[in-house]
C-alpha cells in the first residue's frame, strides 16, 4: 500500500506583504491537502456503521438520535457521560449567517465533543473518539458540521451533512478544506480560551435562552465554565496530534531504516510505559532509550528543523457578544431587533477566527524534554480502555520478579477506622485508612503512596483483608476498574499489613512485580517484523493505533477482533468543488481570489460566483458593499481593520494580494455595480458599520434535497 499524504507540512508565513507598515507576524498555517481521504475514512463515518439501500450514509436524525448513538461508545461514568454539548446562540462559526437575528436563541448553533473514554468493558479495538469526534448543528442551517480523525491518514477530515431535517434524506460529503483551514488553520478543532462567554456559561445568554422556553433538543444546556472547559481542553489535546505525527514519520526518519524503526518502536514503548504508569513521569535515562531515541531524533530535529517545530494555535480570543451593552433583563429582552442582534452578531476583526494565529509554541528539541513531551503526545492516541488491556494481560503473565518496599508504621484508631502512617526506605511513604470488624481489617485505602523516584498519589483501593498464619493481612490493590502500577510500570500487587504488638512497630509491605519485559517482547517483535517487511507499523507512515495494538495484544494472548467494515462511498460535498469555468474579463479576478470557498451553490459561505457571467454579475451587485469592504480591509493597516480582510488572510492565495493588480480591478468593478444600481461609493461604504451594509444572500441555495 502506497500512503501518499498530502497537506499536512505547516506553512510558515512570515506575513510583511500585507500592507506596508505592517508588522511581520510569524504564523504556521496546515495546507489544506486533499479534500477525500488519501487513505482510510473518518472516525464519523465508521461511527454511522453500514449504508444504505443506495451505498449512502446514514445519518441518524434528528439531533438528538444521533447524540445517543454516540454515547453507545462511551463510558456513561464520567462528567457529561463522556460527551459535552453547549449552546452557543451568537458564535463564529461559518452557519452563523442561518439566523442572524433575535432567533439565534430560539436556535442557537449547538457543538458536541466527545471528550471522555469509551465503556470500561469495550473489547480490545474499540471505537476511540475522544478528542476525535467534533459536531456543530445549526437546525436553520439544516447541516451538521462535522471534524473527525482519519487513524489511518494521520488527519483531521472535515465533512458536512445537508439536508439534515425532517422532510429529506441527510446527504453527507467531506467539506472544502480549503475553506476549512482558512480558520482552522491548525486543521484540526479549534475553540474559545477562557471564559466562553459565547456559550450558556455566560449568565446573559443564559437569560436570554430561558426566556425563549426552547427545550433545545432536549440537551441539559444550563452549566458552569466546566463544559467549554473539557471542550477547549480536548482542543487543546486534538492539537497535539499533528506534530507528534510529523515527529513520529519525519523525526524517527533516521540514516537506515533500522534505525528509524528502532527510534519509532521505542517511541511506542515509552509511551506505553507512561501511561501504564499513570502518566506520572517519564524516564528516559537507559542505555537503550537514549541510544535508540533520544540522542539520534535530537540530532535529526536539528538538521530538519532548526529554528523549532511550531504547534499551531487551537484557541480563539474569548468574545463577549454583550459586552458594552446594558445587562439588565429588560434591555437584553429589548435586544429583539433585528438590527441590534445584527450590531451583536457582528464579529470584528481581532475576534474573527479568520484572523491570522501566532504558533502556541514551539518545540526546538533542546533536550530530552522535548523529546518527553513527544512522547506524551504519542501517548494520547490510545484509550484508557487500551491501557487497561495491556494491564490485565500483563498483570497475569507467569514468572515476574517480585520485589517488596518495607514501611514502619504509626497506628492510630478511631472508632471503626485504622489510620497509618508508615515510613519506609528511600523516602517512601504510605498513608493508609483501614476498616475494622471486631477489631480485624477488612478493606480501605491508601491515600498516599510516595515510591522511590517518583509519587503515586491516590486514593487506591485496598479489597478484603486475608488473614495469614503469620498475623500478616493481605490486602490486594486497585484503582477505578483496573490494577495499579507505580511510576515507573512496575505493578502494585499486594499490601502486607502486620499490626502492632508490644514494643514491635505495625509494618506494611507494599508487594511490586516487574512485569513490562513481555510488552518489551512484543514491541521487539513488532519491530523486527517491520524490518523484515512482515509488517509495516514502525514504518514511515503515521502512527496507526490498530497497526500497531493489535500485534501487541495478540502476542499478550489477548487477540484483537478484525473489523469487517462497509462504508459509504466517500464523496465530496457539493460545495466543495472549485468554479473552474471560463468567465468574462472583468469576472476573472473574482474567480482566481475567491472561488475556491465562494464558486458552489451554497449559503455559507455565499456562492456569488455560481452560475453564468450574468447571474455572476447579478450576485456581486447584491453582494456589492460587504465584499467591497472586505476587500478593501487588505489596503489597511492590521490595528486599523474593522473587519478581516478578504481573501482571508489564511488562504493559499492571499500572500501578496493586496499590492496585486487583481484588488483594484475587483474594486473598479463593484464600483461600477453599485453605481449602476444608484448604491453609495466605496468611500461612504466604509464610512458604515458592517452590520448595516446589505446582506450578502444571493438566490443560489441548493436543491432541498430528496424527501424521506
Amino acid at each position: 500500500m502506497a500512503l501518499v499524504l498530502l497537506g499536512w507540512l505547516p506553512i510558515l508565513w512570515a506575513r510583511s506583504d500585507e500592507t506596508p507598515d505592517a508588522t511581520p507576524l510569524l504564523v504556521v498555517i496546515e495546507a489544506p491537502g486533499e479534500f477525500l481521504p488519501p487513505v482510510g475514512r473518518s472516525l464519523f463515518d465508521i461511527l454511522l456503521g453500514p449504508p444504505g439501500p443506495a451505498g449512502e450514509a446514514v445519518v441518524p436524525f434528528p439531533f438528538a438520535a444521533l447524540l445517543e448513538r454516540i454515547r453507545a461508545e462511551l463510558d456513561a461514568n464520567q462528567p457529561s457521560g463522556g460527551l459535552t454539548v453547549v449552546l452557543i446562540p451568537l458564535g463564529r462559526s461559518l452557519q452563523r449567517p442561518a439566523v442572524a437575528d433575535a432567533g439565534a436563541f430560539r436556535q442557537p448553533r449547538v457543538v458536541a465533543a466527545v471528550t471522555g473514554e469509551p465503556q470500561a468493558t469495550a473489547a480490545a479495538g474499540q471505537l476511540y473518539l475522544k478528542d476525535r469526534l467534533y459536531i456543530g448543528y445549526h437546525e436553520s442551517a439544516a447541516a451538521l458540521e462535522v471534524i473527525s480523525y482519519n487513524e489511518t491518514a494521520g488527519r483531521f477530515e472535515f465533512q458536512v451533512v445537508r439536508n439534515y431535517r425532517a422532510d429529506a434524506k441527510p446527504v453527507l460529503g467531506y467539506a472544502n478544506r480549503a475553506l476549512c483551514v482558512a480558520c482552522h488553520q491548525n486543521a484540526a478543532p479549534i475553540f474559545s480560551r477562557a471564559s466562553w462567554d459565547e456559550t450558556a456559561a455566560s449568565a446573559p445568554l443564559t437569560a436570554r435562552l430561558a426566556a425563549t422556553g426552547q427545550s433545545y433538543y432536549g440537551i441539559d444546556w444550563r452549566h458552569g465554565v466546566d463544559l467549554p472547559d473539557a471542550i477547549d481542553a480536548a482542543t487543546a489535546r486534538a492539537n497535539l496530534f499533528a506534530l507528534a505525527q510529523r515527529l513520529w514519520r519525519e523525526g524517527c526518519a533516521l540514516a537506515t531504516p533500522a534505525e528509524a524503526i528502532a527510534c519509532r518502536a521505542e517511541v511506542l514503548r515509552m509511551a506505553l510505559r507512561y501511561r501504564l504508569g499513570g502518566s506520572r513521569a517519564l524516564s528516559l535515562d537507559t542505555p537503550a532509550t537514549r541510544r535508540d531515541l533520544v540522542a539520534p531524533l535530537l540530532a535529526n530535529w536539528h538538521a530538519r528543523w532548526p529554528t523549532g517545530l511550531p504547534l499551531p494555535d487551537p484557541q480563539l480570543p474569548n468574545r463577549q457578544p454583550f459586552a458594552g451593552e446594558d445587562l439588565s433583563t429588560e434591555a437584553i429582552t429589548a435586544l429583539s431587533s433585528d438590527r441590534a442582534a445584527r450590531r451583536i452578531a457582528d464579529i470584528s476583526a481581532a475576534l474573527d477566527p479568520l484572523a491570522l494565529r501566532p504558533p502556541l509554541e514551539v518545540w526546538y528539541g533542546r533536550n530530552s524534554a522535548d523529546v518527553a513531551r513527544f512522547i506524551h503526545a504519542v501517548s494520547l492516541f490510545f484509550s484508557q480502555t487500551d491501557i487497561r488491556l495491556l494491564d490485565r494481560q500483563l498483570t497475569v503473565a507467569p514468572d515476574s520478579p517480585l520485589r517488596s518496599v518495607t514501611f514502619n508504621c504509626h497506628e492510630r484508631v478511631v472508632d471503626i477506622r485504622l489510620d497509618l502512617d508508615c515510613d519506609g526506605a528511600e523516602g517512601s511513604r504510605l498513608l493508609a485508612r483501614l476498616s475494622l470488624h471486631d477489631g480485624r481489617i477488612t478493606m480501605g485505602t491508601i491515600d498516599r503512596l510516595t515510591l522511590p523516584g517518583a509519587d503515586y498519589g491516590g486514593p487506591i483501593s485496598l479489597g478484603r483483608g486475608i488473614p495469614q498464619a503469620d498475623a500478616a493481612i493481605g490486602l490486594t490493590l486497585s484503582e477505578h476498574a483496573g490494577g495499579v502500577r507505580s511510576a515507573r510500570g512496575q505493578s502494585l500487587r499486594r499490601l502486607w499489613l502486620t499490626r502492632a504488638q508490644g514494643d514491635n512497630p505495625a509494618t506494611a509491605r507494599l508487594e511490586l512485580a516487574a512485569d513490562l519485559a513481555p510488552l518489551d517482547a512484543a514491541i521487539d517483535a513488532l519491530a523486527q517484523a517491520t524490518l523484515d517487511g512482515r509488517s509495516d507499523a514502525f514504518s514511515a507512515y503515521p502512527l496507526r493505533r490498530d497497526k500497531v495494538l493489535a500485534p501487541i495484544l495478540a502476542r499478550l494472548g489477548a487477540p484483537m477482533a478484525e473489523a469487517q467494515l462497509t462504508l459509504p462511498l466517500a464523496q465530496l460535498d457539493a460545495a466543495a468543488s472549485a468554479r473552474r469555468l471560463s468567465v468574462a474579463a472583468d469576472l476573472q479576478p473574482f474567480v482566481r481570489r475567491c472561488g475556491l470557498c465562494h464558486g458552489a451553490a451554497s449559503k455559507f459561505p455565499p456562492g456569488f460566483l455560481y452560475g453564468d457571467d450574468s447571474q455572476i454579475r447579478t450576485n456581486l451587485a447584491a453582494c456589492a458593499e460587504r465584499i467591497l469592504y472586505r476587500l478593501q480591509m487588505n489596503r489597511l493597516a492590521p490595528a486599523a481593520r474593522q473587519k478581516t480582510p478578504m481573501p482571508p488572510p489564511a488562504a493559499i492565495h492571499a500572500p501578496g494580494f493586496a499590492q496585486s493588480a487583481d484588488l483594484p480591478t475587483m474594486l473598479s468593478t463593484l464600483e461600477t455595480l453599485m453605481s449602476t444600481q444608484g448604491g453609495p461609493n466605496g468611500a461612504a461604504v466604509l464610512e458604515r458599520h458592517y452590520s448595516t451594509l446589505a446582506p450578502c444572500t444571493p438566490p443560489t441555495a441548493p436543491d432541498r434535497g430528496e424527501r424521506r
